[in-house]
């Protein structure tokens, strides 16, 4: 498994289109990607113009072949130009182990 953390910064001023584009159709497209098996968003507390998002893939090969996906297309241009940098890292990680709220 991979864990894919990407933070987002976005254009001063542009915080809720952004969160709303995410929200209504960006993650939705993401998460129909072949070999995605879960995505999370949040916004920052400290700072509410950066924003992350959280992606575990089956694998790095799975990633790599779904940034050709149509729906991978998709998810990027529903945000489109509304960001002004940012970065990502990626894990390889062990199977999950749930804790007691889960």
């Amino acid at each position: 498994m991979l864990l894919e953390i990407a933070e987002i910064e976005v254009r001063p001023g542009a915080e809720e289109e952004f969160a709303r584009a995410m929200r209504e159709t960006g993650l939705a497209h993401l998460a129909t990607c072949e070999g995605v098996v879960s995505v999370s968003f949040g916004r920052g507390v400290e700072n509410p113009g950066k924003f992350t998002f959280n992606v575990v893939w089956t694998s790095m090969d799975a990633h790599m072949a779904a940034r050709a996906l149509d729906a991978f297309g998709q998810f990027r241009a529903a945000f489109g130009d509304l960001t002004v940098g940012g970065g990502m890292s990626h894990y390889e990680m062990d199977a999950p182990i749930a804790g007691p709220s889960a």
